[in-house]
Formats: structure tokens, C-alpha cells, sequence
């Protein structure tokens, strides 16, 4: 039976009909509409736009904040930015590559998702052949090299990469980088002059497709470690224009105003290395249990909420443990599956720059689905490459075991239900857009949102679709844990969430520097000012002073409630009403 099937791996059709049934398990994902950041593409695609402060364009598509403290004050006021918002908050993105193919899109279908889907699933399908080139050059066995396709693409993580418009940029760059390693190999190993400039030509081509492509120096350099036979001083040399590469890109990168600054979640490892190094160690862990294991490292923002983070990161790393155990023999025999492991182990660590997501495990899977390839033939051909002893050996194979019910039960068929990841999104967001009134002339607020995602993408997506939409959105506080208002006046509000506000690192997106008391931030017919604080600067309580008395005709209140928001009443004079923290398990219910 193992005979036919390595057979079966090995024939030259095998890698061709692996990846026809992984773009056929992937194609759900054309079934998906528009959501979150494509209503923004959407947007910033036409010729008229009418929110103010938004700076991104159809060919630079990936500017969300541009760190201009006016465009933000315009975005905040507008009810796309909470009150909360650094004024200097910067995130903005240089994927010019990424954004032509958006532009094209919107050039020829700008309302048809199905074919902005479509193009998706082409790119993806490139990948896929590049994956399949990369590991015929590096598995000497054929049969195994086509596991390790089988591995990558039939991974469920491939499919909120697939199913996602805006999130384009990611397979972009995995198409445009791979080749920058097999001509960089060629050149190293086979002496091919022309990859000595091909490669970092490709490399540098991959950054204008999207910031993850910096990952493929992960591999790179565990080649140079690794598999590169020259002598040290070459292997460095070798290294040097990617280097060099890296270093311009960033400079003129910084120049042209790119990059993420006074975020929580998006840290800059050049402006904060020690902010980014604590990231690191606490998000690559969920990354690569992801990655090889289960959960969804997409799950890892709600840990904390849930009280369960020591527990998770526990997990993750005894999951990561018994992988390197498991692969113990093979690491320290065969330099390619070192090749694997710390390419996997690198390439997490620039994505783990913004909160763990399984989308972002494009670049990683290359080298943990090679290492698990190579750990699931040693269990079926080769033990002896997994240890010495009875017991050893049964442990190994236990853990294979696992990785095959993971890799190759359980993911063909989640492949299927993640490919349409989007449409859970979107049913969410589309539930809390029908919560808030069009009122254009309202000034809408919002007690206590679960997040700012759920009610910051209500303008845009109200302006993609050219319906009314509020004059103004504002939102007191998020309902990631209790929050508790108290009517001091007819006109004023004390806010006070349970542990201070962005308690959470989830609700830290668009802003990361500390308050002062008596900072006050001035918006249209609302001002909150900053009554306390905790110790590490977050607010305690804010005072929210309205322009006029709170049942003033021009407010609409709302709290959140079930799936969507419903009419609020703030409590009388001297009053107190306390809103529970959002359930977010039964949030994501169907």
C-alpha cells in the first residue's frame, strides 16, 4: 500500500493533480463578497470620495492612517477612528504592486467580487507552482517533495489568504519571492551566474507586492547556514546585497512616509526594538501553533479576554516542543529539514510585527509543512531517523500521527469552510451596520462597541455602497469589559470601563501612548477629557462633556445588544447604569 502511494507521489503527474484539488477546495472562497478593508479599497478607487481625511489612492491602496494629526482629527470626527486615537497614528503600507492589481479590478469589474475573488485564486494557483518548484529543488525525494505540496496546499491556513480581497498583497509577495531563493540557490549550487543577480532583483521586486516578502530572507540566510557549501567569507559576501537591499527599501520606505507608528498592535522593530521583541516572544508561540498544530493562531487576541492566555501560550509551546522532539534525529542528520525549521522559525518572526492570524502564515508554512513532510516519511520508511529506542520511536510516531489527522484529515475540509473565513466577518459587520441609523444629519453614539472594527467600518462601508451614513459616529468606550457610565449633569458622562480603558491589546489598534489627566480631546458637539489614569498611563475614567443636554434631539444612542446595536438611554442626573462585557463567543454565532 505505501509502495503505490509513493509511487503515485512520485509520478510526474502527482504535484499537478495536488494542486488542481487545492485551488478546487480553495474555490468557495469565490462565493465571498466585500468586506472590512475592501470597502476602503472601494472607496479610495473612484473618482469622487466624500470622507474626509482619507489619504490612500487607488494606485496606494494601503494607507489607513498617514500620521498627519489633521487627516486623523477629519477620520476620528467622521466616526471611522475611535476618541481615543494617537493624532500621529501611522499606518500605512508601500505595496504599490498590490495596488495596481486592486486597480485593474476595480478598472474593469469595481462590483463584482466574484472576480476580484477570481484573481485571488489565480495568484494563488502561481504560488502554488512556485511552492511545488521550490520543494522538487530542495527534497531530494520526489514522493516527498509532492507530501510537502500536498502539505502546504491543502493547509486551511491558505484559505483567509485566498478569501480575502484586500488581502491580495500576501500572495503577491509569496510569487514574486520565492523566486529570489531558487535563483539564489542556482547560483550557489550550480554555479548560474545569472542568479547572483536575478535573486535579489526578484527579492526586491517581492517588497513593492507587500512587506511579508522580507520572510523570504528567512530562508535566505537558514540556506546560507545551512545548505550553502562555499567557504564563509562567499556564503556572507552572498548575503550582502540582500542586505543592502533591505536597508535602501527601508530607508526610502521611512523617507516616503511609510510605516506604523502610535499603534498597540502594529509595532515598527526599527522605532521600538524592545516593544517588538516582547511581541515577538509572546506572538510567534500562537503563530507556529497555528501553523503546526491547532487552534487558528487568529484565535490569540481573544485569549486574554477569555482569561486564558498563560494557558494557550502553555500550549503552544509544548505543541512547538514535541515537533522539534519528534524531529530531534532529522534535524541534526539532514541539513535540509534544518533548512525547514529555521526558515519556519524566522519567517515568523516579521509577521509578528501585528497580532497573530493564520492569513499571515503564507511565508511560514513553506518550511513547517517541509519539516513535517520529511517527519511523516521518516515515520513510514525510516524510523531509525526518529531515534533509538522502542519508546522513543512510539512517541515520534504518535506525534506524526498527529500531524497527518491535522495536516491531512482535518485541513482539506477546513481549507473549504476558511476559503469563505470572510463571509462570518462580513455577516458581523454587516449585522452592526444595521444597527446604526442613516440619519445623515445624527450624531450617533455608541455607549460601549465591542470593537472598533464594529463601528469604525460603518462610513465606509456605507460610502462604497453610496448610502447615507451618519455626520457623526462616536463611540464612548469598547465592551471588552464592563463599563460603567455615571450622569453627573444633564450635559456630562463619567465613562469608566472595568480596568481602564484599552485594557485589551485588541482595542490598542490606534493608539499605544499613555494619557495625563486633563488631556482632552475635542470633537463635534462632544468633548472627553481624562479624569484619571492607571498606572501605565491608560485612562481609569474620562469625562464626556456634550454640547447640550443628553436627550438632545441631534443624539441617537445606542448600546450593543444579541448580534447588533439597539437604542440606549443614558441614565438620569446622578444616575449609574453598568453595560456587561461582550460575549464574544456568542458574537461569532451563527
Amino acid at each position: 500500500m505505501l509502495s503505490r502511494i509513493e509511487r503515485w507521489l512520485g509520478s510526474g503527474s502527482a504535484p499537478w493533480i495536488v494542486i488542481a484539488i487545492a485551488i478546487g477546495l480553495a474555490a468557495p472562497a469565490l462565493t465571498a463578497s466585500f468586506t472590512a478593508d475592501d470597502h476602503l479599497h472601494r472607496v479610495v478607487s473612484r473618482d469622487e470620495n466624500t470622507i474626509d481625511g482619507l489619504s490612500a489612492s487607488r494606485f496606494d491602496l494601503f494607507v489607513f492612517a498617514n500620521g498627519d494629526p489633521h487627516d486623523a482629527a477629519q477620520l476620528r470626527d467622521g466616526g471611522l477612528f475611535p476618541w481615543w486615537t494617537d493624532l500621529r497614528l501611522k499606518l500605512a503600507f508601500w505595496r504599490p504592486l498590490s495596488s495596481a492589481t486592486h486597480a485593474f479590478d476595480h478598472a474593469l469589474w469595481p462590483d463584482n467580487p466574484t472576480l476580484h475573488l477570481a484573481h485571488n485564486l489565480l495568484w494563488h494557483a502561481i504560488g502554488l507552482v512556485l511552492v511545488w518548484f521550490l520543494y522538487r529543488r530542495f527534497v531530494p525525494v520526489r514522493w516527498i517533495a509532492v507530501l510537502a505540496l500536498a502539505l502546504y496546499a491543502f493547509d486551511d491556513a491558505r484559505g483567509p489568504v485566498v478569501g480575502w480581497i484586500a488581502n491580495r498583497n500576501a500572495l503577491l509577495a509569496l510569487v514574486l519571492a520565492i523566486p529570489a531563493l531558487l535563483a539564489h540557490d542556482r547560483w550557489r549550487r550550480d554555479a548560474w551566474r545569472p542568479g547572483r543577480w536575478l535573486g535579489p532583483l526578484a527579492f526586491v521586486v517581492a517588497l513593492g507586492a507587500g512587506e511579508s516578502a522580507i520572510a523570504i530572507l528567512a530562508y535566505i540566510g537558514a540556506y546560507t547556514v545551512w545548505l550553502d557549501r562555499g567557504h564563509w567569507r562567499d556564503r556572507l559576501l552572498a548575503l550582502a546585497p540582500y542586505a543592502l537591499l533591505l536597508v535602501g527599501w527601508r530607508v526610502v520606505y521611512g523617507h516616503l512616509g511609510y510605516g506604523t507608528a502610535g499603534s498597540g498592535i502594529y509595532l515598527d522593530p526599527g522605532a521600538d526594538p524592545m516593544a517588538f521583541a516582547h511581541a515577538v516572544a509572546t506572538r510567534e508561540p500562537f503563530l507556529l501553533l497555528g501553523q503546526l498544530g491547532l487552534p487558528w493562531s487568529d484565535l490569540a487576541s481573544f485569549y486574554p479576554l477569555l482569561g486564558g492566555l498563560a494557558v494557550m501560550l502553555g500550549v503552544a509551546v509544548i505543541t512547538i516542543a514535541l515537533v522539534g522532539w519528534a524531529c530531534a534525529r532529522l534535524l541534526a542528520r539532514d541539513p535540509v529539514s534544518r533548512f525547514f525549521a529555521t526558515g519556519m522559525l524566522l519567517a515568523a518572526v516579521p509577521v509578528s510585527s501585528t497580532f497573530p492570524a493564520d492569513r499571515l502564515l503564507t511565508f511560514v508554512g513553506l518550511g513547517a509543512m517541509g519539516l513535517v513532510a520529511q517527519l511523516l516519511a521518516a515515520t513510514l520508511r525510516h524510523r531509525d531517523q526518529l531515534g533509538d529506542g522502542r519508546f522513543r520511536r512510539a512517541a515520534c510516531v504518535v506525534v506524526a500521527c498527529g500531524m497527518f489527522l491535522v495536516h491531512l484529515v482535518l485541513a482539506p475540509p477546513l481549507l473549504v469552510l476558511r476559503s469563505r473565513s470572510m463571509v462570518a466577518v462580513a455577516r458581523v459587520v454587516e449585522r452592526a451596520d444595521a444597527g446604526i441609523p442613516a440619519d445623515p444629519a445624527a450624531t450617533v453614539i455608541i455607549a460601549a462597541a465591542p470593537s472598533d472594527a464594529l463601528a469604525g467600518y460603518t462610513p465606509l462601508m456605507r460610502e462604497a455602497r453610496h448610502q447615507p451614513r451618519p455626520a457623526h459616529l462616536y463611540w464612548l468606550a469598547t465592551a471588552t469589559t464592563a463599563v460603567t457610565f455615571e450622569r453627573l449633569d444633564e450635559r456630562t458622562l463619567r465613562i469608566t470601563p472595568d480596568g481602564g480603558f484599552l485594557r485589551y491589546e485588541i482595542d490598542r489598534m490606534m493608539r499605544a501612548r499613555p494619557f495625563a489627566i486633563g488631556d482632552a480631546v475635542a470633537l463635534t458637539g462632544l468633548t472627553l477629557e481624562i479624569e484619571s489614569v492607571m498606572p501605565d498611563g491608560r485612562p481609569r475614567s474620562a469625562l464626556a462633556h456634550f454640547a447640550a443636554p443628553l436627550e438632545d434631539a441631534r443624539f441617537t444612542w445606542l448600546r450593543w445588544e444579541g448580534h447588533s446595536y439597539v437604542p440606549y438611554a443614558p441614565p438620569a442626573v446622578h444616575g449609574r447604569t453598568t453595560l456587561p462585557a461582550i460575549d464574544f463567543l456568542k458574537l461569532l454565532e451563527d
